[in-house]
């Protein structure tokens, strides 16, 4: 049975990219980050909050740029997705998956509730 998305004991290792290194998590505040991979090459996952970042093998622009980790959501969730960990302090897949994203729904469940304008048509 997977624990927060963890599968395998390689989706940990993560851990070892030097990006992977004394960061600390822009959603939970996890100090430093321990990551996951997600289903995405070079994508990990926060293990205490699910927030992606892309700590390899990014974009064109994310591999010039040389500044991994890149974060994997659009800004404008962030404090959305801020606000619902400092409200239920649930561990949902924001990764790229390729067989479901456990806490996703019940996310966009309770963001709908709360943030409505963010479901709107041409947002």
């Amino acid at each position: 049975m997977p624990k927060q998305g963890i599968l395998h004991d390689y989706d940990l290792l993560a851990n070892q990219e030097e990006s992977a290194q004394g960061q600390t998590c822009i959603v939970c505040g996890a100090n430093p980050v321990r990551y996951q991979w997600s289903d995405y090459s070079g994508e990990g996952m926060c293990t205490q909050c699910g927030t992606p970042y892309q700590l390899k093998w990014g974009s064109d622009e994310q591999k010039e740029g040389n500044a991994y980790p890149y974060l994997d959501i659009k800004e404008e969730w962030v404090p959305i997705i801020q606000a619902y960990w400092n409200e239920t302090k649930k561990w949902t897949y924001f990764g790229t998956s390729m067989s479901g994203n456990p806490g996703l729904d019940e996310f966009h469940e309770w963001a709908k509730q709360h943030y409505p304008e963010m479901y709107e048509e041409g947002a």
